[in-house]
């Protein structure tokens, strides 16, 4: 097989070589979720459809506050792509963190539905070469065949009762009844 720099390589070699950058590209994700979420993730426009994710600088906030601090409480505005942040967040921490189990608890089914949502996108969109296999996938949870999953449900006095979590993500909490923020925290 010859090439425009004057070379003959070998389908062996060329097949080595492609090996080795998804390998490189792969590490490179698994190190830095703003690597993976600016190359990887997609979203839904509202008006122009699926494009690139293409973070603005308090989004990128966002992204290194979950990733280099174990509590991280935000307050932001509406309409400022969070939620979108989130998902890109979650998926990567599933995907490449194995053997994790992420609670996803919204005060209303329609907000963790979203977000559940959003994830299921940016997952069906990534390259198979750096998306984690699937062994469960519903509207309700995904399960990794790394081991990881991400379940998402309401906030109620129960959620998260009995499971190991590695992450907690609560949407929209301040909106969660105050008696049953108290008793979730207690389970």
């Amino acid at each position: 097989m010859d090439y425009l720099d004057g070379g003959t390589y070998s389908k062996q070699v060329m097949a080595q070589n492609i090996k080795k950058i998804i390998a490189q590209e792969y590490i490179k994700c698994a190190k830095d979720p703003v690597y993976f979420m600016r190359k990887y993730c997609y979203i839904q426009h509202p008006t122009r459809g699926g494009i690139d994710f293409e973070p603005f600088d308090y989004q990128l906030d966002l992204i290194e506050n979950y990733n280099n601090n174990r509590f991280s409480i935000n307050m932001l505005g509406r309409q400022m792509g969070k939620t979108t942040v989130a998902a890109g967040y979650l998926l990567w921490f599933a995907m490449f963190k194995p053997d994790s189990t992420i609670l996803v608890a919204a005060h209303k089914q329609s907000g963790a539905s979203e977000i559940m949502q959003r994830v299921r996108y940016a997952y069906e969109c990534a390259p198979d070469h750096i998306r984690a296999g699937v062994t469960e996938y519903n509207k309700g949870s995904i399960t990794f065949d790394n081991g990881s999953r991400i379940v998402s449900t309401t906030t109620t006095e129960n959620t998260g009762r009995g499971m190991s979590l590695t992450l907690i993500y609560l949407d929209e909490f301040a909106f969660v009844p105050p008696r049953i923020a108290k008793e979730f925290w207690t389970a």
